[in-house]
């Protein structure tokens, strides 16, 4: 009997272990990776071109007929260089409507002419009828038949006729000027006088593109040719303003992809102060500023005026930091954590995340190196849960 309840017991025992077992919640496999020490460089890669330091825009000083330009690019001009010639434009033809109102208006001026040379004719008759009173009124003073005070009238009455005359003269001249200026409406446009003006170089340097190759009407102020020298060159890039504002005073470049071998150095020189709204591939509109950037090495003399490459901007740089894979870091409140494999378990650690490049992550931390990391640690991962790692 007492066999029969040891056996008993002990099937009872082994179920309830079995049981027990099968409830028992199996560990979680991670991927890890352990702290490391080494040396940390977060980097901007953008596209970068050249760009000529000083560029000068050579512009048509007045409208007419440019004249088929003789220089290329890439061709050398001297300071005071005519590098284009323009004819001056000659007048436009009139239509039909528009000649017609023109003849109008020089009819209404004729008319105005005539209206001032009767004015001017009223008015000198005026001044001779004053001149002959006045003469009347100083034989008859000096004879005693007059005052002189009527003599003195006599004087005002000459002077204000001559004010009328001169007014009417001035009018009539006015009235004149108007005729003849309405009549150049009617001639006929001349075809030029043949004479071309020319179109001198500001500077001395070599043609960097030209605008008009070819012969053909020009208004003023229209671009014709571009001057600069190309071996001074500057290397120009746009930024989101966020990361323009992130970086360093003199920050170091390196630039790549020129169409040589090797990889060339820059530093920034200046960020220019005004930004500007650029839609991005995706559609979404950037905020974006110009860096400018000076070479550190001899450009290559291969390269020209909007040569395209790439550059790579240091933005962070830190030699033998605490460096653990950015998959292993996460939120955690107001700071950063990661998951620690201790004794088959997760445990949380708090650490201060002072840089990231994509792949690795800079952190201020008490960890020892080789303190094994979890790496993509899943969602339902909680401090004290037990894991395994996954064999690489």
């Amino acid at each position: 009997m007492n066999k029969r309840k040891v056996g008993l017991g002990a099937a009872a025992l082994l179920a309830l272990a079995l049981l027990v077992w099968a409830a028992w919640p199996e560990p979680q496999r991670v991927e890890t990776a352990p702290l490391v020490r080494g040396d940390f460089v977060r980097e901007l890669v953008e596209d970068a071109r050249t760009r000529v330091r000083e560029r000068y825009t050579v512009a048509a000083p007045l409208a007419g007929q440019l004249q088929r330009p003789g220089l290329k690019a890439g061709d050398t001009v001297r300071s005071g260089q005519a590098v284009a010639a323009i004819e001056p434009a000659a007048a436009s033809l009139l239509d039909a409507r528009s000649l017609g109102e023109q003849r109008e208006r020089v009819k209404a001026m004729q008319e105005s002419v005539q209206r001032g040379l009767a004015n001017r004719e009223r008015a000198l008759l005026a001044e001779q009828q004053a001149q002959a009173d006045l003469q009347r009124s100083q034989t008859l003073a000096r004879q005693g038949f007059v005052s002189p005070i009527q003599e003195e009238t006599a004087l005002l009455a000459l002077r204000q006729r001559q004010q009328e005359l001169t007014m009417a003269e001035r009018e009539l001249q006015g009235t004149v000027h108007d005729l003849q200026r309405l009549r150049l409406g009617l001639a006929p446009p001349s075809r030029g006088t043949g004479t071309a003006w020319p179109v001198h170089a500001p500077v001395g340097g070599r043609v960097l593109q030209l605008h008009r190759d070819s012969a053909g009407p020009i208004t003023a102020g229209a671009p014709i040719l571009d001057l600069g020298d190309p071996s001074q060159l500057e290397v120009v890039t746009e930024l989101l303003t966020e990361d323009a504002a992130a970086l360093p005073a003199r920050a170091r470049a390196t630039l790549g992809h020129w169409g040589g071998e090797g990889l060339l150095r820059a530093q920034l020189m200046r960020i220019e102060p005004g930004a500007f709204t650029k839609v991005s591939a995706l559609g979404v509109q950037e905020q974006r500023v110009k860096a400018v950037f000076d070479w550190q090495d001899a450009p290559p003399p291969g390269l020209g005026d909007g040569y395209r490459m790439d550059i790579r901007i240091v933005v962070q740089q830190a030699a033998d930091v605490p460096l653990a894979p950015v998959s292993a870091v996460f939120p955690q409140g107001q700071g950063h954590a990661v998951f620690v494999l201790e004794a088959g378990r997760a445990r949380v650690r708090p650490v201060q995340l002072l840089g990231g490049n994509g792949q690795q992550a800079w952190l201020r931390t008490d960890l020892p190196p080789g303190t094994v990391l979890v790496v993509y640690p899943p969602a339902t991962l909680r401090d004290g849960d037990r894991i395994e790692a996954l064999r690489p």
